[in-house]
């Protein structure tokens, strides 16, 4: 009887010892994101980190808005959301399945604008939708944005630019655009900065249409003597391939003039080497042009709401504008050998709500 009980008592004390060496059950400890804003169509890398007994884990993950990338399987513990289009608090859920358990975690995920960036992640040249031409690119990435910024230099004798398209969620009016930049060590003497919005070629080839607003800056022209500025749109007719800007004395079918005069010579477009500036444009729901400096408003126009206004009415089934890419050109090598200009750019937004950026 006696070994009857030794017997059990060393199974119950080996029973015991195993139930003691079995790690704690399956938790998420957290649920991570690339960061705390977002904008429309933004692909967000978002991972689990999990502990205890993740044998054999599977995830399974739910958002109550914007999708999961179709390419990425659903039982991993990282996975990538598209954001939806419209504003807004969204909540992201993974759920842990294992031997160990189930564990479940959410977290908020915040929508607020059509575009920015503020060049914080190290993505933002590679597959991230901004490119380069005849540039070469260096990206200060920090958490603090204040350190944050994209330095691109003219690599070559052709026009150096960096672009984004448009194509996350359609743009329509209204929208609005703000770039904070600025050039360092060296600007090519009598040479423009040029912002620009391109738009989409509507599906009727014999109407025209609104093609760009180009809006060119010298920064280091003197103001006093020399033009410093020149702020315009272009109309295109694809079936003719005519192509018209706006000035100060066009009528209709040619684009209405934005300022008069077209070009000139102010001092807040003066931009000393390191000097950083806002640089802003809008149409607003009512189809007025307006134009910040500095954040201080520089004019605000009719002159596309008129032409928009005349074309509806010249043409049955004319479409509105919708913006297709945004883009920032600078100076190019005056040669081969010359130095290059470089351009800091620290932030883009691009807001389709009403709201007028300054």
């Amino acid at each position: 009887m006696r070994i009857i009980y030794s017997s059990l008592a060393i199974i119950t004390l080996s029973f015991l010892a195993f139930a003691c060496k079995k790690g704690p059950g399956l938790k998420i400890e957290s649920l991570n994101k690339a960061g705390e804003e977002f904008y429309f169509g933004e692909k967000v890398p978002v991972w689990a980190s999990t502990s205890g007994d993740n044998n054999g884990t599977t995830y399974e993950w739910k958002a109550t808005g914007g999708t999961f990338d179709g390419f990425r399987t659903q039982d991993l513990f990282e996975n990538l959301w598209i954001a939806p289009s419209t504003a807004g608090e969204y909540t992201i859920t993974a759920t842990a399945k294992s031997s160990g358990g189930t564990s479940s975690k959410s977290t908020s995920m915040k929508v607020t604008r059509y575009f920015f960036d503020e060049f914080q992640s190290a993505y933002t040249l590679n597959g991230n939708g901004w490119s380069t031409s005849n540039t070469t690119n260096n990206l200060v990435t920090n958490v603090d944005t204040a350190l944050s910024q994209l330095n691109l230099t003219s690599s070559s004798t052709s026009g150096p630019n960096v672009r984004r398209n448009l194509d996350l969620a359609e743009l329509k009016i209204p929208f609005s655009v703000r770039t904070r930049l600025g050039w360092r060590t060296f600007f090519r003497a009598s040479s423009t900065i040029v912002i620009s919005m391109f738009f989409n070629q509507p599906s009727n080839p014999t109407y025209p249409y609104i093609r760009e607003i180009r809006w060119e800056i010298w920064p280091t022209n003197n103001p006093a003597t020399t033009n410093n500025f020149q702020i315009r749109y272009e109309t295109f007719v694809p079936a003719t391939n005519t192509s018209k800007f706006s000035t100060v004395g066009n009528v209709f079918p040619n684009p209405l003039p934005l300022i008069s005069p077209v070009t000139g010579r102010s001092p807040i477009f003066s931009l000393a080497n390191g000097e950083l500036k806002n640089f802003s444009f809008s149409i607003d729901a009512n189809e007025v042009f307006h134009a910040y400096v500095g954040g201080t408003e520089w004019f605000t126009s009719n002159g596309i709401k008129d032409w928009l206004a005349a074309a509806r009415a010249a043409y049955p089934g004319f479409q509105d504008p919708s913006p297709r890419e945004y883009r920032v050109a600078f100076p190019a090598r005056q040669t081969s050998s010359s130095t290059g200009t470089t351009l800091v750019m620290k932030h883009v937004y691009i807001n389709n709500d009403g709201q007028i950026l300054k």
